[in-house]
């Protein structure tokens, strides 16, 4: 009973949930704009992927535009079918945890801070792409939500979603350091900036300080991503070092 009521409270306050589908659309047709230019669906050639906005040190130092649209990129259709399950299964939820807007600013965010990371680790040697560090940062802001305002959730209800969101970076974590060929850099820098970002942000379920202190919140996460994009920019290093 009290999960369905939480439920409801959330569905009143986020009545329309547009921005993961229109999230996994983008990520889908980009993959078929792909395939029309010639890409292997199984295992796309790096040079070719490069050509469409893979993110590579050498050339996202002259174009950093690369940091997001490296995101919209896979390697294959199974790189892309777990990216989407995974945004699929987590993005509905956090977006009614956080709404619309601040759900795709979480996701947009979390997706360049991970770019970012990877400019210190595989980006510096291969073409990095996916949407997995957009999709950890979603994860991030569940985590967020679940350990720094589970009082205001159901008891289950948080319980149960911190040992499942944990169970998943835990498992995706220990995965991508076992697997040379997993970006597991951008992984960690999404995880990190979707789990900041939320904390900061004020949770619709949390509605009476939502109400208050929302839209003030909310800009200050956006504040402090800015800085930190700046910030991480530069600090990378140059090719070679």
């Amino acid at each position: 009973m009290e999960n369905d009521e939480f439920a409801q409270r959330l569905a009143r306050a986020t009545p329309r949930v547009w921005v993961t589908p229109a999230l996994i659309v983008a990520n889908v047709l980009v993959w078929f704009a792909n395939l029309a230019s010639g890409v292997d669906p199984i295992t796309a050639d790096p040079r070719a992927l490069l050509l469409w906005g893979g993110n590579y040190l050498p050339v996202t130092l002259e174009q950093p535009w690369r940091l997001l649209t490296a995101t919209l990129l896979h390697g294959g259709v199974m790189h892309l079918a777990l990216n989407m399950w995974a945004l699929w299964d987590a993005g509905p939820i956090a977006e009614r945890f956080y709404g619309n807007l601040q759900f795709l600013l979480i996701y947009l965010v979390s997706g360049l801070l991970g770019s970012l990371a990877s400019l210190f680790f595989a980006a510096r040697m291969s073409v990095s792409i996916g949407a997995s560090g957009a999709v950890f940062g979603v994860v991030g802001a569940l985590l967020a939500a679940v350990v720094t305002k589970h009082q205001h959730m159901p008891p289950e209800l948080a319980r149960t979603m911190r040992t499942s969101t944990l169970a998943f970076v835990g498992y995706s974590l220990f995965m991508g350091f076992a697997a040379t060929h997993i970006d597991n850099a951008a992984h960690i820098g999404g995880l990190i900036a979707g789990f900041g970002m939320a904390s900061v942000m004020a949770e619709k379920f949390d509605w009476d300080e939502y109400r208050r202190r929302g839209l003030q919140r909310a800009a200050f996460a956006v504040a402090i991503a800015a800085a930190a994009l700046v910030v991480v920019w530069a600090l990378v290093p140059p090719p070679g070092r």
